[in-house]
């Protein structure tokens, strides 16, 4: 059984694979509540993506004293793509598993041709669009502030900016201060990704790119897209399993 684990700014995502199968996936809210899980199941192989050093090492300890050997996913493994990015060391690798997985997924089900752009969104604390160019290359993307991180700072820049709840988004034009920040934060990101999905199209002459979306924000930003989007929760950590497979 290889558990798999996502390690993120806020939360930390596990899967239990067996063999090709995917078990089970859950979202731990705290490391407290993952060392819990971690103590509770049974599992012999076990790798990581990490952007959050302190949590990880924490994990890495509790695994390390069961005997398990860990794999560290970074960015001298092998993946599926070639890498094409200027600052590799800072590749956060959340964004090379999660193309690596939505690779994986369309090449599989033969979704891709040769002359399309596959992208991948995830919406967590950040906002990020990662791009694999028809040629196979990753190619990097874009880093915004996601939809959540957008509203704190609103409110922790102002005096007087409020917290709205994303549930009660009514449309473009806010008539309350609350509704006005939903929107200015929904439209934007709506407008971040449509924008760059268009400017591939152009690019590649192509009338459809392939994209993936994950993270727990994307219920709010995916209903008003224009483009067919594949939603997998698990992407991440089924690149991960790419990339651990890749690298056994």
């Amino acid at each position: 059984m290889l558990l798999t684990l996502d390690i993120g700014n806020t939360n930390i995502k596990s899967a239990l694979f067996d063999d090709q199968h995917l078990k089970e996936f859950l979202v731990h809210f705290d490391s407290d509540k993952a060392v819990e899980y971690l103590n509770k199941i049974t599992f012999n192989e076990a790798a990581i993506c990490s952007v959050n050093p302190r949590v990880e090492k924490l994990l890495t300890i509790n695994i390390s004293e069961k005997r398990i050997k860990l794999f560290r996913a970074s960015i001298r493994n092998k993946f599926n793509f070639k890498i094409n990015y200027e600052t590799p060391e800072t590749l956060g690798m959340d964004r090379v598993c999660s193309a690596a997985g939505a690779l994986e997924i369309a090449t599989k089900e033969k979704l891709i041709s040769n002359n399309q752009y596959l992208i991948t969104i995830d919406f967590g604390t950040a906002t990020t669009i990662n791009i694999v160019s028809p040629s196979g290359e990753f190619n990097g993307g874009l880093i915004a502030p996601g939809i959540t991180t957008m509203i704190k700072s609103l409110n922790e820049k102002t005096a007087q900016l409020p917290v709205p709840d994303l549930n009660n988004y009514n449309g473009l034009i806010g008539n309350s201060t609350n509704s006005s920040i939903i929107s200015g934060v929904i439209t934007s990101t709506v407008g971040m990704i449509s924008e760059t999905i268009n400017q591939l199209i152009t690019t590649s002459n192509q009338n459809m790119t392939i994209i993936f979306a994950t993270g727990g924000n994307a219920k709010f930003i995916l209903p008003y897209l224009k483009h067919k989007v594949l939603f997998e929760e698990a992407l991440v950590l089924k690149g991960l399993k790419v990339i651990y497979n890749l690298n056994k």
